[in-house]
């Protein structure tokens, strides 16, 4: 919630909107657009419960309604340290939820307008320039930005190596992942990342490590991985040892094909079952930063004709829902019992097709 200082409501209004920031904060999104919109009926000049309201939105996965509703905040003229968080989240709001990077940075650009040291904006512009529109070298000026205002933004050193690593300046993309990892010495994407560097630059040595299993896993193409706004990776996951135990009835295949920004790959379903995520260590890793680190289970069902097919959950072991959610055939579901040739949406340029046959 934005700290007004005040709060300019009485009666109804006010009711509703304390039971939709409640709703809020209980993860029930869509209750809380309903509070929202039952205090925009009676104060629709009110622009705290617009900006809450495109809040609510954003975690629902109405990217374009939050985004509306965030200019109706907008056009009310609010102050200008409020601006500076509604034009902030805005551009999340276009970035991680649309994939419209250009228009991202435009709204980052007007909170730097008012702010010129808001180091979140800095560093959501670098990862709009970096991972959005393949600008290596303009990402790394705003990196360097974040680390002029916050030299110890862990995250920063760590995307600016990624950007290095694009622009094959491999020996300084090693100096910013010590940076990273003199700040945050337990950041095994951090590590995984130097490494990647180390052996790019044809140094002959290795990083001391805690996890000498993420060496050498995934870095068989050109591309480097997907850092997104959090402590995210994007390497191919190498396939777990852990085996399944033998699901009896007819033979059937059923293979999940990933596209993501790593491109296309088919993968063969057999296990019980799979985590479905960003985290570099899920049997499906997906190579996004619009994909959550635990994302969603997949988990293999038994038919009653004895064949067997696939059950996808959003979330993680845990029931934690991912951010984006899952939608499958263009509706969002929290769990689904997949057909052959579902297509399943993680977020902008992520998803995956069900696919199963006969044997």
């Amino acid at each position: 919630m934005l700290d007004t200082g005040q709060l300019q409501l009485s009666g109804d209004a006010l009711l509703w909107f304390r039971q939709g920031l409640a709703a809020a904060a209980t993860e029930a999104y869509e209750r809380a657009v309903a509070h929202y919109d039952c205090v925009i009926a009676i104060r629709p000049d009110f622009y705290e419960v617009w900006y809450e309201r495109g809040l609510s939105l954003e975690k629902c996965g109405s990217y374009l309604e939050a985004i509306a509703s965030y200019d109706q905040a907008l056009n009310l003229r609010p102050k200008s340290e409020v601006c500076v968080q509604i034009w902030h989240d805005r551009g999340n709001a276009l970035q991680y939820g649309l994939g419209r990077y250009t228009d991202a940075i435009e709204s980052y650009d007007r909170v730097l307008q008012i702010n010129p040291r808001h180091e979140h904006t800095w560093q959501s512009r670098g990862n709009a320039l970096l991972y959005g529109l393949d600008q290596p070298t303009q990402a790394i000026a705003s990196y360097d930005r974040v680390l002029h205002i916050n030299p110890d933004n862990s995250l920063a050193w760590r995307n600016r190596g990624n950007a290095l690593i694009e622009l094959h300046r491999y020996v300084e993309a090693i100096a910013s992942y010590d940076r990273a990892l003199a700040i945050k010495p337990d950041d095994d994407v951090s590590w995984h990342a130097r490494h990647l560097a180390s052996e790019r630059s044809g140094l002959n040595y290795r990083p001391p490590t805690t996890h000498p299993a993420w060496y050498g896993a995934g870095f068989s193409d050109s591309r480097t991985f997907v850092e997104g706004d959090l402590d995210s990776s994007a390497t191919f996951a190498p396939m777990s040892d852990r085996g399944s135990q033998p699901f009896l009835g007819h033979r059937n295949e059923s293979i999940l094909v990933v596209e993501d920004e790593r491109g296309k790959r088919d993968i063969t379903l057999d296990r019980d079952q799979y985590q479905i995520g960003r985290d570099p260590q899920s049997d499906i890793c997906l190579h996004s930063q619009f994909a959550s680190r635990h994302h969603a289970i997949l988990t293999k069902v038994l038919k009653e004709d004895g064949s067997y097919g696939y059950q996808i959950t959003d979330g993680d072991l845990d029931g934690k829902a991912s951010t984006n959610g899952l939608v499958i055939n263009g509706q969002k579901y929290r769990t689904w019992e997949l057909k052959p040739e579902d297509v399943i949406v993680f977020g902008p340029k992520v998803r995956a097709t069900y696919r199963c046959s006969s044997l």
